[in-house]
């Protein structure tokens, strides 16, 4: 099912193998590399849109409008 490759002639090689027997290559490819890439990027999006989540609540602040003086003069002709 998961195949071990050779990275210079891709040929197909056992778990055990440390070099190809075809071409003596020491770089072998394992079938896991794009499976550990996809889990730490998604890992890292949710850490990135948790931080920004947070962020954002905690300067949610900054973005309403305060009261001015002007407000609170209008508010008491009413």
């Amino acid at each position: 099912m998961y195949q071990y490759r050779c990275a210079c002639c891709n040929q197909v090689l056992s778990s055990a193998d440390k070099s190809c027997p075809n071409c003596g290559s020491h770089y072998i490819r394992s079938p896991f590399g794009f499976w550990f890439f996809c889990i730490i990027t998604c890992l890292v999006m949710a850490v990135g849109v948790m931080a920004g989540k947070l962020y954002f609540k905690q300067n949610q602040d900054a973005v309403t409008p305060k009261k001015v003086i002007t407000d609170l003069m209008q508010s008491g002709k009413n």
